[in-house]
């Protein structure tokens, strides 16, 4: 990789100077000059007696080399234990027969090296000087993996954890239920739930990996600071011994193109946004000729760039959303576009019309030479920066051997970009870019949605799906008994827990509960008097982490971060929050309550009772029909990564001085966790002092 940082900064200076001319006469089109070319080093290859391909690029301007191991086999489909493939790469370095999983990790800290496995592979970075220590390391991992049980199910653990978190999350659902729809009966198509989590046991790792982590189905290459001649020794010395072995292979059918767009709908209750996936499969390859057409089209289309097409119609144009972008993937086996963005559930009906409209414009229209020529400077750039990292070296060396592709296909990547044309942009769009094959992923309110997404399925019909991509049909609503009101459920939550003389005789309370974090103990303390005096302390391991205190009139949270007083619309709404035994209150608060029809809470029936505060806050609480309790809280909560629903559930009642409360509350959304209630104590005497803020 001779003087690849010497390339990179030219290229820079030839792009900022270009682009420096061309202001000097905005009226005059400059005559394009020539496509820069550049080194990416040279590759050299060999292969080992026992079939593991080696490549070799050499650069000596930095004393660190990079090892990357690629098996090469086909995706298998997992069945009932979908995600042990990805387990097998992520705990190949949780142990060996040699060194545990922190010996590992202190000995990669010690040389100051990077070693990171995935399930087709694995990555390194050492300097040159602890290459030997190094490949000693790497090696061990490779061939001696234990895959060790306790690993296994702490992995486990926080793969399901994840899951659960994310089942509200309506970007993860859109893609996953997009990923699932469009690769039928495909691996590909295969999405990991809790139930395929759980059923993975230790034995489905080592099978994967005795069965598929052979030296004939492998490429190893390698970057850096190494001649060909000691890549070669060390080849030998490190790898040669490594048995190979025949590897079952797997074809599949490439999933069928739809006829005419489909509507799937994936319902969010009261979701006051709605999360958009336009997506089907291609067919385009590493190395296509239509490649680097196509990706310049989607940059075109939806790269994120403030110029992109999405971006300016949704965002700017429309203000439907923060951004609207689209992907367009390569694969050797089944690639695939998607569009997607997320959007208010009023302009959702809107914002589909718009990302197809844009889709077929790409078609229709023959983009500008300007707009081209920007894109093209974005695509050169990001491309020349990539350079500096050595796994992209790497990658462009593996899919040069693999793909077969010219040793000048990557050298000549900006000249190839340059000569795009726009013919070749539009016949590259009408080819990759098609609503009519596409699968429109909604999730959000079926209630404000299903009818206005009829019209953009070919046969009028939108798909139900649950958040894993399974149909669903329409439940028969169960009709709520004559003479039942929201009063009346509350009357009846109110009774079942102590009655409401118990309950006013409550002066002040404290509740300390305690969950886990990451292996670590959290305490939460909480405390009412009468009549809205609140003050709540989590610490972690002894120390404080969060205070919250509401003296009545004003509150302040106290963190890492400082002290922020709480103002607005979160202060009124804590002003009821912190009321004790508010549920008896609500008139003179001035909070709305509605009887909104029975579900199915945990298999049971259960009242849905819609709690609108003054300031418009929203809840949904869920009261079991039979015992009166309260089963689950429910609402919709803004975060970074968007509108995430946070529930409750509340389990084990205990009565404490003739009023019950319950002793474990599981929490999911934005994060999960059991809350088990240690103490609740009743009329202590709680001092004034600890609400003083």
């Amino acid at each position: 990789m001779k003087n690849i940082k010497s390339y990179i900064a030219l290229i820079v200076i030839l792009v900022v100077s270009n682009s420096l001319f061309a202001q000097l006469d905005r009226s005059v089109q400059p005559n394009p000059g020539p496509a820069p070319q550049f080194e990416i080093g040279e590759y050299q290859h060999f292969t080992l007696d026992n079939g593991l391909q080696v490549i070799v690029v050499e650069n000596h301007k930095v004393p660190r080399i990079s090892y990357q191991l690629t098996v090469d086999v086909d995706p298998i489909m997992e069945k009932e234990a979908i995600g042990y493939v990805s387990l097998t790469g992520s705990l190949l370095r949780s142990g060996t027969t040699n060194k545990s999983k922190a010996e590992i990790d202190e000995l990669v800290d010690f040389i100051g090296a990077d070693l990171n496995t995935y399930q087709n592979g694995m990555y390194g970075l050492t300097l040159t000087k602890h290459k030997t220590a190094f490949l000693d390391l790497y090696t061990d991992v490779l061939f001696n993996p234990t895959f060790p049980e306790d690993e296994l199910e702490k992995e486990k653990k926080q793969r399901i954890s994840g899951l659960v978190s994310s089942k509200t999350n309506p970007g993860f659902i859109a893609n996953r239920v997009g990923q699932k729809l469009r690769n039928q009966d495909h691996p590909y198509g295969e999405i990991s739930t809790e139930e395929t989590i759980e059923n993975i046991s230790r034995d489905y790792l080592v099978n994967y990996y005795n069965t598929y982590f052979k030296p004939n189905v492998s490429y190893l290459v390698i970057v850096g600071d190494i001649t060909l001649n000691q890549a070669k020794e060390d080849a030998q010395k490190y790898f040669g011994n490594w048995q190979k072995a025949e590897v079952p292979k797997h074809e599949y059918q490439f999933p069928n193109k739809n006829v005419g767009t489909r509507v799937a709908l994936i319902h969010k209750e009261n979701a006051v946004q709605s999360y958009i996936n336009i997506t089907y499969p291609v067919n385009l390859k590493v190395g296509d000729k239509n490649s680097i057409s196509a990706a310049l089209a989607n940059d075109i289309l939806g790269s994120g760039v403030f110029s992109a097409r999405l971006i300016a119609n949704l965002r700017e144009d429309k203000g439907y959303t923060y951004g609207a972008y689209s992907d367009l993937q390569k694969d050797e086996l089944v690639g695939y576009f998607s569009a997607y963005a997320q959007v208010g559930t009023e302009v959702t009906d809107d914002a589909v019309h718009q990302f197809i409209f844009e889709m077929n414009r790409m078609k229709n229209e023959l983009v500008d030479q300007e707009t081209l020529d920007l894109f093209k400077t974005v695509r050169n750039g990001s491309f020349a920066r990539s350079l500096e990292k050595p796994q992209t070296i790497a990658r462009l060396a593996y899919n040069t051997l693999k793909y077969n592709l010219p040793e000048n296909y990557y050298p000549t990547y900006l000249e190839k970009v340059e000569a795009v044309t726009k013919e070749q942009i539009q016949s590259v769009s009408k080819r990759y870019i098609d609503p009519n094959q596409a699968i429109v992923v909604v999730v959000g309110d079926k209630t404000k949605l299903l009818d206005s997404l009829k019209k953009y399925s070919a046969k009028g019909v939108v798909e139900l799906y649950d958040i894993y991509g399974n149909p669903v049909k329409e439940k028969a609503k169960i009709s709520v008994p004559e003479g039942v009101t929201a009063q009346s459920v509350l009357n009846q939550y109110i009774e079942s827990i102590g009655g409401e003389e118990n309950l006013q005789n409550i002066e002040d309370l404290t509740i300390v509960a305690t969950t886990e974090m990451n292996g670590m103990e959290i305490t939460q303390k909480t405390y009412q008097k009468a009549p809205n005096k609140y003050a709540m302390i989590t610490s972690m391991n002894g120390n404080t982490m969060m205070q919250q205190v509401f003296n009545g009139e004003r509150a302040i949270m106290k963190g890492f971060q400082g002290e922020k007083e709480i103002i607005g619309d979160d202060l009124e709404n804590l002003k009821i929050d912190a009321t004790l035994n508010s549920e008896l209150k609500y008139d003179e608060l001035g909070v709305s309550v509605e009887l909104e029809g029975i579900e199915k809470i945990n298999e049971k029936d259960a009242y849905k009772v819609k709690i609108v505060n003054p300031t418009g806050k929203t809840t949904y609480n869920y009261f079991d029909a039979e015992t009166g309790l309260k089963i689950q809280t429910k609402q919709s909560i803004e975060t970074p990564q968007g509108e995430l629903t946070q529930k409750q559930n509340y389990y084990d009642y205990q009565e404490v001085e003739g009023v019950k409360f319950p002793f474990l509350i599981k929490i999911s959304g934005m994060q999960n966790m059991e809350l088990k209630v240690d103490s609740v104590k009743i009329n202590t005497e709680l001092s004034d002092d600890l609400f003083k803020n």
